[in-house]
């Protein structure tokens, strides 16, 4: 009887690690381009980042919002390292990109900011010339950056020498 729990025990742990080592491998390949695009590290930070904050250009004026306690931005970060959220291949010349919105990402002294036009769902790493086709999450980014602003006020930049 003994021998039958011994085997028991043994079959539940080659199980589990046969489910740990496929999920990895899920996991790994739905994130397999958008952390070719990002960089690992990069991407490492979009996911774990404790501050984040929205950047947008309104009328010539650049206006900062911290984000970093938003509802579903846990889900919106996770949706930027996922392939499942890039048509890839993306289709070329879909929209022009204005890149009115950022995103920038910190975490222990290090930061990472990426760009989005909500209007035609591109999103690229600040300042790339290449970009990811974000059509598949595009009306999902405009209502969370829609939430965000209505959730948030702009942080007021003050002149340190007064």
């Amino acid at each position: 009887m003994n021998a039958r729990g011994t085997w028991l025990v043994a079959a539940i742990l080659l199980l589990a690690v046969s489910v740990a080592v496929l999920t990895t491998i899920y996991h790994w390949n739905r994130a397999r381009a958008a952390i070719g695009y990002f960089g690992p590290e990069e991407a490492a930070l979009i996911r774990s980042a404790q501050q984040v904050f929205l950047v947008r250009k309104v009328d010539g004026k650049t206006e900062r919002r911290d984000i970093s306690h938003v509802a579903d931005l846990d889900d919106l970060k996770k949706a930027l390292v996922e392939d499942a959220s890039y048509q890839i291949p993306g289709k070329p010349n879909r929209c022009t990109p204005t890149w009115t919105t950022m995103l920038e990402f910190h975490e222990h002294g290090r930061s990472y900011e990426i760009e989005i036009d909500v209007d035609c769902g591109y999103i690229r790493a600040a300042g790339a010339q290449s970009q990811l086709d974000a059509e598949p999450i595009r009306e999902g980014l405009q209502q969370f950056v829609a939430f965000a602003i209505s959730r948030t006020t702009p942080i007021t930049e003050t002149n340190r020498s007064e």
